[in-house]
């Protein structure tokens, strides 16, 4: 399967679900680093606000315009992930499953711990890590997800 010249619909959606789990991964990055951010001296801050930077132009100038690429390299009709039966629109789809089981879990264990832990981080800090919590655990699952799927295929 040739990544940029996908042969079929099917190995263009899969491209995309590819580059949907890995720019997801990578804005989880740069939510890690705001929250990082937060929490250091102004030296490594001004260094976390650089890698920030990069991260979210890297989305914008990298994965976007191989996601335009991909969604209109078959003639007009939209690619999509989501619905399709390929292979790794299932483990898409299954990795977005497994994304809101974590972030439902990681908010049920902040309204256990309450008071002690709310009172200790800023509301928007609190908010950006689980952001990034949900966007890791998402890309995570889709590779991971995928090698069992793929691997459970093969003898």
């Amino acid at each position: 399967m040739s990544f940029l010249k996908p042969s079929s619909r099917a190995e263009a959606s899969d491209s995309l679900a590819i580059l949907t789990a890995t720019g997801t991964g990578l804005a989880s990055l740069v939510y890690f680093a705001k929250v990082m951010e937060a929490y250091t001296g102004s030296p490594v801050s001004s260094w976390l606000d650089t890698a920030q930077l990069i991260g979210g132009l890297a989305v914008l100038v990298v994965l976007l315009p191989l996601f335009y690429h991909l969604k209109t390299g078959f003639g007009g009709a939209a690619v999509d992930p989501w619905k399709g039966d390929e292979f790794f629109g299932t483990v898409l789809r299954r990795a977005a499953l497994t994304a809101f089981c974590a972030m439902m879990l990681g908010m049920i264990l902040l309204t256990l711990l309450g008071d002690h832990l709310l009172s200790q981080v800023a509301a928007p800090v609190l908010l950006d890590g689980m952001i990034a919590c949900a966007l890791l655990v998402f890309s995570l699952s889709f590779f991971l997800l995928g090698r069992v799927e793929h691997g459970a295929g093969n003898p």
